[in-house]
């Protein structure tokens, strides 16, 4: 206990060093709110454009990443979040903002470790006409964007920054975060909502430890016996459907999944 208690005050002092750090940071560059911070942002002003009540996002035909154009496109349509600082923007006397139009160099790279997801997100100013770019190596790359875009959009109407150009890139080729359901069980909804929650934070790993000598919950068909008598009880089970929509919902949300499978 002797040593408990000075690693818990040095983890609080930890947390609240963070957090003042954080909130200092968000005071003295209170424009632009994107989480995680870009690593390059260059805004003309204080400018900002409605988007068009017919705003639409342009992308190639892609498994992938056409439904994250549809979904982040419902997500700004329905959102219209406002800002917990106010500053004042100019809104542009030039037309609305009518589209996003991604452009993929390499659209059949597969998700994998180290893969580019580098982005440049362009919004123009007035008179630079009337649609935005984001231009991107791969499709992962341009899922970032997407996030990085339905952050930037605020308000009802909904508005967002003029004369914008975001570069961004990971500092990490891994960025991930474990769940361990061999020792706590979480129902498939529960997980396929993590990992949506990563997907909004950037992260693109999830380390899935499905087993271990605590439990054991996944049904293999080979040998059903192994989750019937290891796993907590009969509800408490991932069926190979359940690991094949996992897997298939973290590829749709730019986050690999690893499974860690250890004997009972």
């Amino acid at each position: 206990m002797a040593t408990v208690a000075p690693t818990i005050l040095f983890i609080l002092l930890l947390l609240f060093s963070s957090a003042f750090f954080l909130t200092a940071l968000s005071l003295s560059d209170p424009d632009i709110n994107v989480w995680p911070k870009p690593r390059s942002i260059q805004w003309d002003g204080r400018q900002a454009v409605l988007l068009s009540p017919a705003f639409s996002i342009f992308c190639a035909q892609h498994p992938y990443l056409l439904p994250a154009a549809n979904r982040y496109l419902r997500l700004i349509r329905s959102e219209h979040w406002r800002l917990i600082r106010q500053f004042p923007v100019n809104l542009t006397s030039s037309s609305s903002l009518a589209a996003l139009n991604i452009t993929v160099s390499d659209i059949d790279v597969d998700l994998q470790h180290g893969v580019d997801e580098s982005y440049q997100l362009r919004i123009p100013g007035p008179g630079d006409g009337d649609n935005g770019s984001l231009r991107a190596e791969t499709v992962w790359g341009a899922m970032r964007g997407l996030e990085t875009f339905s952050q930037m959009v605020w308000g009802s109407p909904a508005m967002v920054p003029a004369g914008i150009d975001v570069s961004d890139w990971p500092l990490f080729p891994h960025r991930g975060l474990l769940l361990d359901t061999s020792r706590n069980f979480y129902r498939v909804r529960d997980i396929l909502r993590t990992i949506r929650a990563m997907s909004h934070n950037k992260l693109n790993v999830f380390h899935w430890h499905i087993t271990d000598s605590q439990s054991f919950p996944l049904l293999l068909p080979s040998d059903p016996d192994l989750a019937r008598k290891g796993s907590y009880g009969p509800e408490m089970q991932y069926s190979p459907a359940d690991v094949r929509r996992i897997v298939e919902f973290g590829r749709r949300h730019g986050v690999r999944v690893l499974p860690e499978i250890d004997g009972p």
